[in-house]
């Protein structure tokens, strides 16, 4: 099963200090396949490297790649020339067996597919 990571999901599993690899693993009964698009990374490298952000935030934006380098994920470009990252994600699921993992309330409304999200702070639901 293939499961694309977007920004947020990824920050806030770092920040509660969940491991979502580990608890979407014991979810789901087959091997997943992390996908993480390259506008994705650049949203993450872009908060590293911001001058004026929560210390909290730059550093759990640099422990995002840490954890990111550990589950290989594969990286895609998204296509499209629309600046909205949302949208290109939108476009790229939609109509393909891809679990998408995110917590924006927007972005799960426009899709079909199943969403991976965190509830109650500690644990993920695929709803």
């Amino acid at each position: 099963m293939k499961i694309l990571l977007d920004t947020n999901f990824i920050l806030t599993c770092v920040k509660q200090k969940i491991d979502f690899d580990s608890i979407a693993n014991a979810l789901l009964d087959e091997q997943i396949g992390w996908i993480v698009p390259q506008e994705v990374l650049n949203e993450l490298g872009n908060l590293k490297d911001k001058k004026d952000i929560k210390i909290n935030d730059k550093n759990a934006a640099r422990l995002s790649f840490e954890i990111l380098q550990t589950i290989k994920p594969e990286i895609i470009k998204l296509k499209g020339n629309n600046p909205n990252v949302d949208i290109k994600i939108v476009n790229y699921v939609s109509g393909k067996n891809i679990i998408l993992a995110t917590l924006d309330k927007n972005l799960k409304d426009r899709v079909s597919n199943k969403i991976l999200t965190i509830r109650n702070k500690k644990n993920l639901e695929i709803i």
